[in-house]
């Protein structure tokens, strides 16, 4: 059996999040045809992004998606908490990401951080080159500054403080696994480097065309860079994959 992994901000997602815009907010329904085609080979398609386990697994819900992987990995990675406490509590707990944000002026708390998180903490902004050294360095290891792309006009960009061995490339690693399915057969699509990490996960790994240009070296990582972006970009990915 094979399965899709895809991003869903950034992604699948058009403008301000919406499943029916294409990136300039202009109507399309790309995103639609790109699940129904999945749908009609009778390939299960899995969500894989930053967003919360409830948020990510609501989007897989109300989008028929078989699976949802949440928080980019951060409530599978074995990070030590207190009975009855969160990841992201246990995080919160030992004050780094108060001191995070204190050393990087530019880097402030995500709205979305507010929406039912238990494992990353997501900040917005810019962070200095340094950040995410600063980071691994600060927590003995035990964390990192995970980049999930930009956001919005501009560079501001998501980063997820999260567990040092949380990535969405153990997720979907975990996943397959638990699935009983062939690796080499599976696809991946998204527009950041977080995403194009689940290369070393599945067989294919698309690069959206708006990731591309965003950050020209990610598709280095990437099996192909589609020549759309977002959820007409994955239509394009999953054709050329089934084809």
């Amino acid at each position: 059996m094979r399965i899709a992994y895809l991003d869903l901000d950034g992604t699948l997602l058009g403008a301000a999040g919406n499943f029916l815009a294409d990136e300039h907010g202009a109507p399309t329904d790309a995103g639609v045809r790109a699940l129904a085609l999945l749908r009609n080979r009778g390939v299960p398609y899995v969500f894989v992004s930053g967003r919360s386990r409830s948020r990510t697994a609501e989007a897989a819900r109300m989008l028929g998606a078989d699976g949802a992987l949440g928080e980019l990995g951060a409530l599978h990675s074995g990070y030590p908490v207190a009975p009855g406490q969160t990841v992201h509590e246990a995080i919160a707990a030992t004050g780094l990401p108060a001191k995070l944000l204190e050393r990087e002026r530019g880097l402030e708390p995500h709205p979305v951080s507010a929406m039912g998180r238990e494992g990353s903490h997501v900040l917005r902004g810019r962070a200095s080159d340094d950040a995410a050294d600063w980071v691994h360095a600060t927590s003995n290891g035990r964390l990192r500054l995970a980049d999930n792309g930009r956001i919005g006009p501009g560079d501001t960009r998501v980063f997820h403080l999260l567990p040092a061995e949380a990535s969405k490339a153990r997720a979907v690693a975990v996943d397959i696994s638990e699935r009983d399915c062939d690796p080499a057969a599976c696809l991946s699509v998204g527009d950041s480097r977080e995403d194009m990490e689940i290369a070393r996960s599945v067989g294919t790994t698309a690069l959206v065309a708006n990731g591309r240009d965003a950050e020209p070296e990610l598709a280095k990582l990437a099996s192909f860079v589609t020549s759309a972006g977002h959820g007409a970009g994955v239509l394009e990915a999953v054709e050329r994959w089934l084809g």
